[in-house]
């Protein structure tokens, strides 16, 4: 993120995090205020100036030396070498500069001066630090809105999927519960989908969303008429290899309602429709007293499957052989902050 960028998403941040960073910026400046009185006091406000300046070029060296190496290498190893260069190389550059510029100014500071110089720079340029290194997801957010959100964005793209009919279910507990299908042409790559909340779109592909899953870049939703239709903005490169976003919201006005039934099979179950993996539940046990012990589908993935990937119709056990028939299924449906609706389905009886 450059210098354009940080200008471009610091007005688009959330109101609270524009006020922690104004909080910030007023602890610095009056830190910095209140050292400057202290040294002009002494007859040393122009060292103190140029050994803050210099502090801060410091604190920038050090933050390169700690994560340039620490990003160079992969895994836990990554992990040891910052902090390795944290306790190391960086106390040595930050105080090393502090103690050989302090008594070669003049007027000088004394080697006892320049060390709690050092001290309270550390405070002083620790804390904006740690408050953009806290800041650095909310600033990329609010970037990528800025992108996807232009002032004059032109006519609305249309979207490249075909849209499948709704479909309208009944549960016992959920009560309706919809579902549709958007279906990719060949060609296309899907690269994110956004939902909306509230007044903002939010990337979600490192979220959960039980809403909707994809399919290699075909997006199938299913949601209950209780949680609200999921508002999505689909990011794609068609074949001509442009860069194209749409957004979707679906009708809900489906047609007769179907009753939800779950087929089970040797190997798996059947659903009607593919589905979130966050809805599903799966027991392949009992407990004591004979009820499913339920496993969440979004803690048991296997080879292949991501957190993202909807359980399909024909879902399949990799190891049914060894584990066993599944012997029952729950769905799960919910409003954040209100108790959850279980739907449960039980393999019949031999």
């Amino acid at each position: 993120m450059n210098l354009s960028d940080l200008t471009t998403a610091l007005p688009l941040l959330p109101a609270h995090v524009q006020m922690m960073a104004a909080v910030v910026a007023a602890l610095v400046v009056l830190a910095l205020g209140l050292e400057w009185r202290l040294c002009r006091t002494r007859s040393r406000g122009a060292s103190w100036a140029v050994l803050r300046l210099t502090s801060l070029l410091a604190a920038g060296l050090c933050v390169l030396v700690v994560l340039v190496p620490a990003r160079a290498v992969s895994g836990m190893e990554g992990l040891a070498v910052f902090y390795g260069l944290l306790f190391t190389l960086a106390p040595l550059i930050w105080f090393g500069t502090h103690l050989l510029l302090g008594p070669r100014l003049r007027p000088a500071f004394s080697v006892g001066e320049s060390t709690a110089l050092s001290l309270s720079g550390l405070l002083i340029w620790g804390l904006p630090l740690i408050a953009l290194v806290n800041a650095i997801e909310p600033l990329q957010a609010a970037l990528r809105h800025a992108q996807d959100n232009p002032r004059d964005p032109g006519p609305p793209t249309a979207l490249a999927h075909t849209v499948q009919p709704v479909r309208q279910f009944a549960l016992p507990q959920a009560g309706v519960v919809y579902a549709q299908s958007l279906t990719a042409p060949p060609g296309l790559r899907l690269q994110r989908v956004d939902e909306r909340h509230g007044e903002r779109w939010e990337d979600m592909r490192e979220r959960t969303h039980p809403r909707f899953c994809l399919d290699g870049a075909s997006v199938h939703l299913v949601w209950s008429a209780r949680e609200g239709a999921p508002w999505l903005r689909l990011h794609w490169v068609g074949t001509d290899g442009q860069r194209v976003m749409a957004t979707h919201r679906p009708d809900t006005a489906a047609g007769a309602t179907e009753p939800l039934e779950v087929g089970f099979r040797a190997d798996g179950f059947s659903l009607p429709v593919p589905v979130p993996r966050y809805r599903v539940w799966f027991a392949l046990h009992e407990k004591a007293d004979g009820q499913p012990s339920f496993i969440p589908m979004a803690n048991s993935e296997q080879p292949g499957e991501r957190h993202d990937h909807c359980v399909m119709p024909d879902y399949r056990r990799v190891n049914a052989t060894n584990e066993g028939p599944v012997k029952a299924v729950m769905l799960q449906f919910g409003q954040p902050g209100q108790p959850a609706w279980f739907d449960i389905y039980t393999r019949p009886a031999p």
